[in-house]
């Protein structure tokens, strides 16, 4: 076939029309194909017809670019009546003319960008020209905007530049240039901007701007308002929203939308929103308007990271947390430049990415995951959160997930706790009152033992926590303001249900120390001196023979060192941390905490340095 009409490579249309033809045919469907494909379709059929308010298309429009060809007809019909056409393998709206020039008759380049705008008609921006310019103080506002969040998402968190739209044959349009395309017009509705995929990038999938070969590299332009008076965060706290925070939020939100198609226009669409949404945090970190995602997120906690629809941008939080403790946005880019080892257009590969991006920081998808669910239960900014924490808690206009059950436990009586609503990467949180010694056994009902996790996170008055894990824990709550059970689901079986059935059940447990000797589990004294110089020490008692770990962390979470990592028996023990980093030289002043393990524990100390 003819590039002019089929800018993709002959063998990569062909091997993936095949697939489509086979799914057609089968009635089978990949494993990447969104469950909510007809969503999608509704959404964005009512966007463009102005009947539903959606504030970024993206994520449908990405569905209906990919998998619009196994969509039925009459949906086809109704988004051919858009604009939308099916005859090559990415469906967008026109080919040779694109739909959102329609009525632009003016460009502007700046930098990276070629704005397209009108100062007459529906679309048309302010046409106040201030500096005398030529070009309208709306489009120089904007484009100052779009030059900030590139050198930052650029040049300081060195993500790879969007591929280029320059290689084109004539025949279709690319906007007039090689530069990145920004569509400045009326949009339906109250949707603040969105970013539209186009074609495989340099007919190969593969972005000129990296040093590897990916595979779904696609080609995009964006469209932007030319008027965001009105919009505005809800988050009354902050009050309303100006046009500029506006712009600035939108800007931020879909350039990183057009990166992320950069690397792999076929990752999973929550990955999209949820990292889109955390670089408006990033780059605007005193408009927090991603704030207001957060009570209805928190508001249910069972819902998987990567339920459709709002959720998605709610789950902006885990990226959040994996920034603040594992590597900052170092790691987030590692996430997107591990996206393409896989080729997501025939599965998900999402958490897979996480994981390997936060290798690099002795963690893992698994690990982050149960470290975030603790950490929203704490929601604190404390520093005596330690890795639990998020810095901007305070703020938060939440202080912490929705409770599944409340119990109270007393000694002599048994509890029990069911569940059959808990979905796969997610929480449910069970308060329990009591002032009794409690011994906490979970169950999974739907599958392996390691498809759940459990945490016991035990607040105190003074401002510090302890949190232990296992399937069977043992709870003195003494001194303690609070007790909460956190329930943390994985998907260590590829298992088709939906939900996890599990139970809780409380019985009498023991207290934390039965004698001097050997104490009922484990027990860890605070460290002394504190604040210390040159050294500090603390004490445990372990119960019974056992593997135990303690290292030394920062504030946030990076691991200085380690003392000691054996086996020990039943007993007391004492322990030091001389000040010392991995490789032996002294650290600086400042804050760190001691973290212990053992067997369903774990133990945060915080010591202070002073030199």
């Amino acid at each position: 076939m003819d590039k002019t009409t089929a800018p993709e490579t002959k063998q990569t249309e062909t091997m993936r029309n095949i697939s489509y033809l086979v799914i057609l045919l089968s009635g089978m469907s990949l494993a990447n194909v969104p469950a909510n494909l007809d969503q999608s379709v509704e959404i964005i059929i009512q966007a463009f017809s102005g009947s539903k308010k959606i504030r970024c298309l993206t994520p449908y429009l990405k569905d209906i670019a990919l998998y619009g060809n196994l969509i039925p007809e009459e949906q086809k019909s109704r988004l051919r009546n858009l604009g939308f056409q099916f005859d090559q393998l990415i469906v967008r709206r026109a080919m040779d003319d694109r739909a959102e020039s329609e009525g632009l008759d003016q460009t502007h380049d700046n930098g990276y960008f070629r704005f397209h705008y009108t100062i007459n008609g529906t679309h048309a921006v302010a046409s106040a020209d201030t500096d005398g310019n030529n070009v309208p103080d709306y489009i120089d506002q904007m484009a100052g905007v779009f030059a900030h969040v590139t050198s930052v998402q650029l040049d300081s968190f060195d993500y790879a530049e969007p591929p280029s739209d320059g290689w084109l044959p004539v025949t279709n349009d690319n906007g007039g240039s090689d530069l990145y395309d920004i569509y400045v017009r009326n949009i339906a509705g109250n949707t603040f901007g969105y970013v539209s995929s186009e074609y495989f990038a340099n007919n190969t999938g593969d972005n000129e701007h990296t040093t590897v070969t990916e595979a779904n590299a696609l080609t995009s332009l964006m469209a932007m308002r030319n008027d965001y008076t009105g919009f505005y965060s809800p988050n009354n706290q902050l009050g309303a929203t100006t046009e500029l925070e506006a712009i600035k939020l939108t800007a931020a939100h879909e350039y990183h939308h057009a990166i992320q198609f950069g690397y792999d226009g076929y990752e999973k669409a929550w990955l999209f929103e949820a990292t889109a949404t955390e670089m408006e945090e990033q780059i605007y970190d005193e408009i927090n308007d991603c704030h207001t995602w957060l009570p209805s997120w928190f508001a249910e906690p069972q819902k998987s990271l990567d339920h459709p629809s709002d959720h998605w941008y709610g789950s902006f939080i885990f990226p959040q947390y994996i920034f603040e403790h594992f590597g900052g946005y170092t790691t987030l880019r590692r996430i997107w430049q591990e996206s393409v080892t896989d080729d997501s257009y025939y599965g998900d590969f999402s958490h897979q990415a996480i994981s390997s991006a936060l290798s690099n920081e002795g963690s893992s998808f698994s690990d982050a995951l149960n470290k975030m669910v603790i950490a929203n239960r704490v929601m604190s900014s404390n520093a005596n959160a330690g890795v639990f924490s998020y810095e901007e808690a305070e703020i938060y206009p939440v202080t912490g997930p929705a409770t599944f059950q409340t119990i109270t436990y007393s000694a002599g009586t048994n509890q029990s706790v069911t569940s059959t609503n808990l979905t796969r990467f997610a929480s449910q949180y069970t308060r329990v009152n009591s002032s009794d010694p409690m011994l906490i056994n979970l169950t999974n009902n739907s599958g392996p033992e390691g498809d759940l996790n459990m945490h016991a996170i035990i607040a105190y008055s003074n401002s510090s926590w302890t949190v232990y894990s296992g399937n069977s824990i043992n709870v003195d709550p003494t001194g303690s303001s609070s007790v909460y059970l956190a329930v943390v689901s994985h998907d260590t079986s590829a298992r088709s249900a939906a939900d996890w059935q599990y139970q809780i059940d409380i019985t009498d447990g023991d207290l934390a120390v039965d004698n001097d000797i050997v104490p009922a589990f484990i027990s860890v004294s605070q460290n002394y001196p504190n604040p210390f110089n040159p050294s500090t020490s603390f004490d445990i008692k372990i119960p019974h023979k056992q593997q135990i770990r303690i290292k030394i962390v920062s504030v946030t979470g990076k691991r200085i060192a380690e003392i000691v990592n054996r086996t020990f028996g039943a007993g007391n023990q004492t322990f030091r941390w001389d000040g010392l980093s991995e490789s032996g030289k002294p650290v600086p002043s400042g804050q760190y905490f001691i973290v212990i393990e053992g067997y369903n524990f774990q133990r945060w100390l915080k010591a202070t340095l002073l030199k």
